[in-house]
């Protein structure tokens, strides 16, 4: 019967959570720092338990006419535990020195930029999918080798920029979407007198949800992360570009990504840098970036422009810059010149990539081993 296989794999889910935790406590050899994250895992799996046991123990556990019920209250217990088990608990039971490294200097970033927080981020050093973040598990991934190098590491500051937005969408949401379906509705409009396609209206809805439901969240981590460190953000943008898809225009009008177009996610950075008073800055990266669009042969098609205008990408960036310093987010033109000072670092290693590309990798080798050595240097593991 299905109420017998049914209550056997509740069971099951039950007997997975005491294992968990029995996991937890062979943890010991972990620095003390981490014991927090042990903990509040153990909680929540604990509670998970509790409430497991609790369907188990209730009299009418099993009985046909409920079993719907007990089978939704199952499956939110079961994605929880497997959320649980493959992101915290492995990346603990399997925590290594790369990650302790990636660990304190995401710790220290975040001290220095005043990003307050429970707890400070778990850092993964063998993301199969360069640099990502899980918002709701607090844990960001990134590449194995980038404990060697200091160009890409902005990105990592993208990815805390999703662990903000995760705190604070709200405060960014509600003001920007008031203006975003403002003009989108003023597009609309001003089309229904020019005989458009047909598709048109659909276009603009479809624009209108990608942009609340998956754009506004990746421009947000890119303004966060130019206000944090700088035109580091943007060289480190122009440097994935290199070695990415060229189709720096998709998606355009009438497309659906889970990512806006590259090459508006640059022009939001340098509005930001604009919006922050770095004019020279801003005419450097241009200068750049307009011979990489020269060797591509991608181009944008006649509808792109109503996508991702100056105005709404401008609008945004004034959004988050007021949000980061309405939190107590400290920019990185306030940051001491130090090669302890993380956000100066990364503009730092830029600016040294600049001035000597063929000599850049042995100052890099130099400035990571001291790197290591000053965020190590009280480490028992």
């Amino acid at each position: 019967m299905m109420s017998q296989f049914f209550c056997g794999q509740v069971m099951l889910l039950l007997k997975r959570c005491h294992t968990l935790i029995e996991h937890l406590k062979d943890l010991n050899n972990l620095p003390e720092e981490l014991k927090l994250h042990i903990n509040n895992v153990s909680t929540e799996l604990e509670k998970l338990a509790y409430d497991i046991q609790e369907i188990i123990n209730d009299p009418d556990f099993g009985v046909e006419i409920l079993l719907k019920n007990q089978i939704n209250s199952y499956r939110r217990y079961a994605e929880y535990v497997n959320i649980l088990e493959t992101s915290k608990l492995t990346l603990l039971y399997h925590f290594n020195k790369k990650d302790y490294y990636f660990y304190k200097f995401g710790k220290l970033f975040c001290e220095q930029v005043n990003y307050s927080c429970e707890e400070y981020p778990l850092i993964s050093t063998h993301s199969s999918d360069y640099f990502s973040a899980l918002p709701v598990e607090n844990i960001i991934n990134i590449p194995l080798c980038e404990d060697n190098f200091l160009l890409a590491i902005p990105d990592f500051v993208h990815e805390l920029g999703h662990l903000l937005y995760n705190y604070y969408e709200t405060e960014i949401t509600q003001p920007f979407s008031t203006i975003l379906c403002k003009y989108i509705k003023e597009q609309r409009d001003i089309l229904k007198n020019k005989n458009p396609s047909k598709a048109y209206p659909n276009y603009f809805k479809l624009l209108e949800q990608t942009w609340l439901q998956e754009y506004i969240v990746e421009f947000s981590c890119d303004i966060c992360a130019t206000y944090l460190v700088g035109s580091a953000y943007g060289w480190s943008h122009l440097r994935l570009l290199l070695e990415s898809d060229p189709e720096i225009y998709y998606p355009s009008f009438g497309q659906e990504g889970s990512h806006p177009a590259d090459e508006a996610r640059m022009r939001a950075i340098l509005l930001t840098l604009q919006e922050l008073g770095e004019s020279e800055k801003v005419e450097n990266i241009i200068q750049k970036w307009e011979e990489f669009k020269l060797i591509l042969v991608d181009s944008p098609d006649g509808e792109y422009e109503y996508c991702y205008p100056n105005e709404i990408l401008r609008q945004l960036a004034k959004q988050v810059i007021k949000v980061c310093e309405e939190v107590g987010l400290i920019p990185y033109y306030k940051q001491p010149d130090s090669n302890d000072n993380l956000p100066s670092l990364m503009q730092k290693a830029w600016k040294q990539f600049h001035n000597d590309p063929t000599k850049y990798g042995e100052w890099e080798n130099n400035t990571v081993k001291h790197l290591k050595s000053f965020l190590l240097r009280e480490a028992s593991f």
